[in-house]
């Protein structure tokens, strides 16, 4: 004789979810397999739980949410990629700062480190081996973090005190098409490349990031704060959607 066992029905081995990480709804997939341990795994399938059968929905989440800052960096390098094709210092490509072209050229000098000068509305890079395009653009591409970092740190005090918001941590990320992200506990991270966009586009950008630290979302009280700081937001959002594909992408 069989008899039928009746009970909680098993969790599916896949499952798609949402969830609100910082000023985004992302989805993720948990997979449960014969294992022990907990992981997040992150490529061009997108985020994904990977646990036990027994994993509940809760516990995703929750090591989601603990590890957010470090999936919405890892989501920035899997975004699919909108920009022209590379720029090299051998080209006669000018290079943006901060929305004025400049020309680029080399010097060849002994030093063992490749360092940038600033003389007007030129960079010269002085270099021991103009031909070494790697460790040129490196050094390059350090002193544009560096420019651009100076100048986030500023607005952001800035506007920070007019907004009356607390930001916790500032960091620069590598991303491509995402300009900048903001997570719950006040973490702002703005992409470097921001440093070839025109200042006031950089400072929408800022004012953006930091409305999110009042409403976590983007709704229309969110985007009556950003409105209320940043009047122009709309011909801002505007002329950064059209600049991404224009802006140039210095391989390292």
């Amino acid at each position: 004789m069989n008899f039928l066992l009746f009970g909680a029905d098993p969790k599916p081995s896949e499952q798609a979810h949402r969830i609100t990480l910082s000023d985004r709804i992302v989805p993720f997939t948990i997979k449960r397999s014969p294992r022990r341990r907990l992981c997040l795994s992150i490529d061009h399938r997108g985020l994904r739980v990977l646990g036990p059968m027994n994993l509940s929905v809760r516990q995703a989440e929750s090591l989601v949410l603990s590890h957010e800052a470090w999936i919405i960096n890892k989501l920035d390098v899997w975004r699919p990629e909108r920009f022209s094709r590379g720029w090299a210092i051998t080209g006669a490509e000018p290079l943006p700062l901060f929305g004025v072209p400049h020309s680029v050229t080399t010097s060849t000098h002994t030093a063992r480190s490749p360092r940038v000068e600033q003389q007007d509305d030129t960079l010269i890079l002085h270099t021991k081996d103009p031909l070494d395009t790697v460790r040129n653009h490196r050094a390059l591409v350090q002193w544009l973090r560096s420019h651009a970092l100076q100048y986030f740190e500023m607005q952001i005090t800035h506007y920070a005190k007019v907004m009356n918001v607390q930001v916790s941590a500032l960091s620069l990320s590598h991303a491509r098409a995402r300009w900048g992200s903001c997570t719950s506990r006040g973490h702002i991270r703005l992409s470097w490349r921001l440093v070839h966009v025109p200042t006031t586009l950089i400072d929408y950008v800022v004012v953006h990031e930091l409305a999110h630290l009042k409403e976590m979302n983007h709704s229309p009280r969110f985007w009556a704060i950003v409105e209320s700081h940043y009047p122009d937001w709309r011909n801002a959002r505007k002329a950064l959607r059209g600049l991404t594909a224009t802006l140039p992408l210095i391989e390292v």
